[in-house]
């Protein structure tokens, strides 16, 4: 009797503790993609994998259907302070979502270290990138390097093939690509950083969500997971929408180099235990 109720207290007690996890996490992977258009996947990828011992291909499924429904959340919120502009977008929206469904249908044959180490590099490069320069740095050097003006004169051909590429990339590694989409806005249509950031929001809707129906058709998804971590995800990108329109835009490119960092070495740590 003794020894089946100390089994059920080690039970509850790690239940209670995964519920911690997931709420944490769940909050601040939302404060994250609220704030900078990032993607819940840096921290829930890492959370699931890392702290709680999924699989990398079920933390991917899971972290897509997340980016999606926050993505709406904030998006709308950005939408109803009229920081939004989807219109000339839906060319990335529509061929985004192909190239997510398309990358989702590959990760599952993929082995779990070499995803982990994928994530993790990336992760690190971008934490790096943006810890040191900051945002308008990052954003000159990608100018430069794209030459940017000569692009724009076929917009819709790079839109189309930028759309296939970075959603073939997001439903294969899970990780949303409202960052970068908020780059191109700035770039190619010269929107300010808060519109850019509630536009790539709403168009995470479509990216991610098409990611995340592949993956749910390969039983990917842990749909606990999904609601726990999602709910004060919400509550987290709500904050962070509302503090990335205030908060100083160099500070906010350095703090999301800084959390990208930390997440990239835990999985890194993790991918060598």
């Amino acid at each position: 009797m003794y020894k089946k109720e100390i089994e059920f207290s080690a039970v509850l007690m790690n239940d209670v503790l995964q519920a911690i996890i997931l709420i944490v996490s769940g909050f601040f992977s939302g404060l994250f993609l609220g704030m900078g258009s990032g993607t819940t996947g840096a921290i829930i990828i890492t959370s699931l994998t890392v702290m709680l011992g999924y699989s990398i291909h079920q933390a991917i499924g899971t972290s897509l259907l997340i980016d999606c429904l926050i993505g709406l959340i904030a998006g709308i919120l950005y939408f109803r302070k009229h920081n939004t502009n989807l219109r000339p977008t839906l060319a990335i929206g529509i061929f985004g979502a192909i190239g997510s469904f398309l990358g989702s249908q590959f990760t599952s044959q993929t082995p779990e270290l070499a995803l982990i180490l994928l994530l993790s590099t990336l992760l690190i490069l971008l934490g790096i990138s943006f810890l040191a320069k900051g945002l308008h740095s990052n954003i000159e050097f990608v100018r430069t390097k794209m030459k940017v003006r000569t692009l724009k004169k076929y917009t819709l051909v790079f839109f189309i093939l930028f759309s296939i590429i970075a959603g073939f990339g997001s439903g294969f590694t899970g990780m949303g690509i409202g960052g970068v989409l908020a780059l191109v806005l700035l770039l190619f249509l010269e929107y300010d950083l808060v519109t850019a950031i509630g536009t790539s929001l709403l168009l995470l809707v479509f990216v991610s969500g098409a990611g995340a129906v592949g993956h749910i058709l390969k039983n990917e998804i842990i749909y606990s997971v999904v609601l726990m971590a999602g709910v004060s995800a919400a509550v987290g990108a709500v904050t962070g929408s509302v503090y990335a329109q205030k908060i100083n835009e160099e500070k906010l490119g350095r703090l999301i180099g800084c959390i990208l960092l930390i997440m990239g070495l835990m999985m890194l740590v993790r991918a060598y235990t």
